[in-house]
Protein backbone atom coordinates (compact mmCIF):
# COMPACT_ATOMS: atom_id res chain seq x y z
CA UNK A 1 0.00 0.00 0.00
CA UNK A 2 0.94 3.27 -0.97
CA UNK A 3 0.65 6.63 0.51
CA UNK A 4 1.95 10.38 -0.36
CA UNK A 5 0.87 13.35 1.30
CA UNK A 6 2.31 16.85 0.74
CA UNK A 7 2.15 19.94 3.02
CA UNK A 8 3.51 23.80 2.87
CA UNK A 9 5.27 24.92 5.95
CA UNK A 10 5.74 28.44 6.38
CA UNK A 11 9.03 28.35 7.60
CA UNK A 12 12.22 27.83 6.48
CA UNK A 13 13.81 24.26 5.55
CA UNK A 14 16.52 24.17 8.29
CA UNK A 15 13.99 25.16 10.82
CA UNK A 16 11.74 22.84 9.47
CA UNK A 17 13.84 19.80 9.35
CA UNK A 18 15.04 20.66 13.18
CA UNK A 19 11.72 20.56 14.32
CA UNK A 20 10.92 17.34 12.62
CA UNK A 21 14.04 15.30 13.97
CA UNK A 22 12.78 16.29 17.28
CA UNK A 23 10.94 13.33 17.59
CA UNK A 24 10.46 13.64 21.60
CA UNK A 25 9.06 16.56 21.04
CA UNK A 26 6.62 14.92 18.89
CA UNK A 27 3.68 14.41 21.37
CA UNK A 28 3.21 18.18 22.08
CA UNK A 29 1.70 18.74 19.41
CA UNK A 30 0.49 15.52 17.89
CA UNK A 31 -1.97 12.85 19.69
CA UNK A 32 -1.18 10.02 17.26
CA UNK A 33 2.08 9.47 19.07
CA UNK A 34 1.72 9.81 22.77
CA UNK A 35 5.38 8.24 24.27
CA UNK A 36 8.76 8.78 21.67
CA UNK A 37 11.94 7.76 23.21
CA UNK A 38 15.30 8.15 21.29
CA UNK A 39 17.28 4.87 22.18
CA UNK A 40 20.34 6.21 20.27
CA UNK A 41 21.87 9.30 18.41
CA UNK A 42 24.66 7.77 16.57
CA UNK A 43 25.88 9.32 13.38
CA UNK A 44 22.86 10.58 11.09
CA UNK A 45 21.06 7.33 12.42
CA UNK A 46 18.44 7.65 15.13
CA UNK A 47 16.13 4.63 16.33
CA UNK A 48 13.04 5.86 17.88
CA UNK A 49 11.18 3.34 20.45
CA UNK A 50 7.41 4.64 20.78
CA UNK A 51 3.67 4.12 21.34
CA UNK A 52 1.38 4.63 18.56
CA UNK A 53 -2.36 5.90 19.07
CA UNK A 54 -4.73 4.58 16.12
CA UNK A 55 -8.28 4.02 16.05
CA UNK A 56 -8.50 3.98 19.89
CA UNK A 57 -5.63 1.44 20.16
CA UNK A 58 -2.36 2.08 21.81
CA UNK A 59 0.62 -0.04 20.43
CA UNK A 60 4.01 -0.18 20.37
CA UNK A 61 6.32 0.91 17.43
CA UNK A 62 9.83 1.12 16.77
CA UNK A 63 11.51 2.87 14.11
CA UNK A 64 15.02 3.86 12.45
CA UNK A 65 15.33 7.13 11.16
CA UNK A 66 18.82 7.71 8.21
CA UNK A 67 18.70 11.78 8.37
CA UNK A 68 20.38 13.20 5.52
CA UNK A 69 19.92 16.91 6.35
CA UNK A 70 18.19 19.33 5.39
CA UNK A 71 16.71 17.29 2.57
CA UNK A 72 15.58 13.75 3.43
CA UNK A 73 14.83 11.69 5.96
CA UNK A 74 14.30 7.55 5.15
CA UNK A 75 12.15 5.63 7.99
CA UNK A 76 11.57 2.31 8.50
CA UNK A 77 9.40 1.48 11.26
CA UNK A 78 7.42 -1.47 12.50
CA UNK A 79 3.83 -2.11 14.56
CA UNK A 80 1.52 -4.53 15.04
CA UNK A 81 -0.01 -5.41 12.19
CA UNK A 82 2.40 -3.88 9.29
CA UNK A 83 5.97 -2.78 8.67
CA UNK A 84 6.66 0.08 6.30
CA UNK A 85 9.56 2.70 4.78
CA UNK A 86 8.71 6.47 4.88
CA UNK A 87 10.75 8.84 2.99
CA UNK A 88 9.93 12.34 4.22
CA UNK A 89 11.90 14.93 1.63
CA UNK A 90 11.75 18.62 3.00
CA UNK A 91 11.97 21.23 0.05
CA UNK A 92 12.34 24.93 -0.48
CA UNK A 93 9.16 26.88 -1.82
CA UNK A 94 8.26 30.51 -1.83
CA UNK A 95 6.35 30.23 0.59
CA UNK A 96 8.94 28.04 2.75
CA UNK A 97 9.26 24.18 2.90
CA UNK A 98 7.38 21.77 1.38
CA UNK A 99 7.00 18.77 3.39
CA UNK A 100 6.43 15.41 1.18
CA UNK A 101 5.89 12.05 2.87
CA UNK A 102 5.68 8.58 0.80
CA UNK A 103 4.86 5.97 2.77
CA UNK A 104 5.11 2.33 1.39
CA UNK A 105 3.19 0.06 3.76
CA UNK A 106 2.87 -3.82 4.03
CA UNK A 107 -0.09 -4.74 5.77
CA UNK A 108 -0.18 -8.51 7.65
CA UNK A 109 -2.81 -10.43 9.66
CA UNK A 110 -5.99 -8.13 10.25
CA UNK A 111 -4.70 -4.74 9.20
CA UNK A 112 -4.37 -6.87 5.46
CA UNK A 113 -8.36 -7.78 5.89
CA UNK A 114 -9.07 -4.22 6.43
CA UNK A 115 -7.01 -2.82 3.32
CA UNK A 116 -8.81 -0.15 1.65
CA UNK A 117 -10.09 1.24 5.23
CA UNK A 118 -6.75 1.24 6.70
CA UNK A 119 -5.48 3.10 4.04
CA UNK A 120 -8.21 5.48 4.25
CA UNK A 121 -7.08 6.10 7.70
CA UNK A 122 -3.72 6.26 6.75
CA UNK A 123 -3.86 9.21 4.53
CA UNK A 124 -5.94 10.89 7.54
CA UNK A 125 -3.86 10.24 9.75
CA UNK A 126 -0.83 11.71 7.59
CA UNK A 127 -2.79 14.62 6.33
CA UNK A 128 -3.64 15.46 9.99
CA UNK A 129 -0.35 14.92 11.45
CA UNK A 130 1.15 16.90 8.71
CA UNK A 131 -1.08 19.95 9.23
CA UNK A 132 -0.54 19.80 13.01
CA UNK A 133 3.38 20.03 12.61
CA UNK A 134 2.95 22.94 10.04
CA UNK A 135 1.12 24.41 12.74
CA UNK A 136 3.07 23.75 15.67
CA UNK A 137 6.64 24.88 13.37
CA UNK A 138 4.84 27.91 12.23
CA UNK A 139 3.68 29.19 15.75
CA UNK A 140 7.98 29.07 17.05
Amino acid sequence: MRVEQTQVVKAPREQVFRAWTDCEAWPKWSTLFPRVTVTERAGNTVPLDMDVKFMARKAKRTEKHVLTPPEQVQVEGETEGATNTTVWKFDPVPEGTRVTAVVEAELKGLTKVLGPFAKRQLQRLLREWLQAFAKYVEAK
